[in-house]
């Protein structure tokens, strides 16, 4: 008897990291039976450096270069990702080989048990809230100013401790993915959905990274991906991109794909949460009627927004949603609320140089 084959998956070590990989592995296997699994765990850059804000930082894929590493250096055929993790364009020769189908891409409140049954409007006037997410941070203090944001570091459980064995944060907010996906479902005191709070680029999916060239990989992963989480990816991807300002800006997203329609709404905020736009945009994704009237559907691509082309969503449809990303990005850029990204990006640049002052002094 022929022995299984072994595919080697590399992820990180946190709880909720390993979470996700072995959904992967058990939605993998349950589709290929004849292959076997085995997991190797790493830290990244993100998980060592615990003392500084993420956008601080100032790296890009500070959670994926070491798993990206592994890729490349052929010690994993495939690593798991949070897609909110992923920069929106990979090193060349790397692919994102399936999209897993998305959990709530929203935001949510988690108390300290001192403040079991309230939601943020119920906290005393400057109450510490942890994040240290610019869009997070944006969002609520717009809605609610009378609290105050510090930065909190960690894993999901190490975050968690930290909230209720300290006095010092009132609340945290955190992605209702994770939460769902530890199983800490009774922790959940507000969803910021109902404040018409946006969501992070491609939060709540779960991606798998590949080399670009490994066809059987690539084939074995395209059984469990789904279509629709597939092209919000590639849309909400290609806004942040085309927007040109990463993760140094507070900017959301919400996407809505149906069997003919992509639905896109953007928004971008000035770090304090007092400047504001949001744009929608509407796309067919079967345009038949466009083709010849100056609007050039790209079609050759094995890519788009590095996520590979498989069979759940044909090429049209992934240009599609890559060109309705670009194309709501051109409208804020065209618009006031360029200004407000551009701020908001020098003013994250100009933290990261002092950080790494510090940090320069400090050693």
């Amino acid at each position: 008897m022929d022995p299984k084959k072994i595919i080697r998956v590399g992820s990180r070590k946190s709880q909720l990291a390993m979470i996700q990989t072995t959904t992967i592995i058990e939605a993998l296997t349950s589709a290929h039976p004849d292959v076997s699994f085995e997991v190797v765990s790493m830290e990244t850059i993100g998980d060592k450096v615990q003392d500084v804000a993420l956008p601080k930082i100032g790296l890009s894929g500070v959670f994926t270069k070491e798993l990206e590493t592994a890729l490349f250096l052929n010690h994993v055929d495939i690593v798991v990702h949070s897609m909110k993790d992923c920069p929106a364009l990979l090193p060349n020769g790397l692919v994102i080989g399936t999209v897993f189908k998305r959990d709530s891409p929203y935001d949510v409140v988690v108390m300290n048990i001192q403040n079991t049954g309230k939601t943020l409007s119920e906290l005393p006037a400057g109450s510490v809230v942890g994040t240290s997410s610019l869009r997070r941070i944006a969002q609520v203090s717009r809605i609610h100013p009378h609290l105050k944001f510090e930065s909190i570091r960690g894993s999901l459980n190490s975050r968690l401790e930290k909230l209720d064995d300290c006095n010092k944060y009132a609340a945290l907010i955190l992605a209702e993915a994770g939460l769902s996906r530890m199983g800490w479902e009774n922790r959940l005191s507000e969803r910021l959905e109902d404040s018409g709070c946006l969501y992070a680029v491609c939060q709540g999916a779960i991606g798998v990274e590949c080399r670009e060239d490994d066809k059987e990989t690539l084939s074995l992963l395209d059984a469990i991906t789904d279509r629709e989480t597939m092209l919000q990816c590639v849309t909400e991807r290609s806004f942040i991109k085309h927007l040109g300002v990463g993760y140094k800006a507070p900017v959301c997203v919400h996407c809505d794909i149906t069997k003919d329609e992509i639905r896109l709404s953007g928004a971008v905020y000035s770090l304090d949460g007092q400047e504001s736009q949001v744009l929608d945009k509407r796309a067919d994704l079967h345009p038949d009627g466009q083709r010849g009237k100056g609007d050039v559907i790209p079609t050759q691509n094995a890519n788009y927004m590095s996520v590979a082309v498989g069979s759940k969503a044909p090429r049209e449809e992934m240009a599609v949603a890559q060109r309705t990303g670009a194309k709501l990005a051109e409208e804020f850029l065209n618009s006031a609320a360029k200004d407000v990204l551009m701020t908001a990006k020098v003013s994250t640049e100009n933290a990261i140089l002092l950080e790494r002052t510090r940090r320069a002094i400090k050693v």
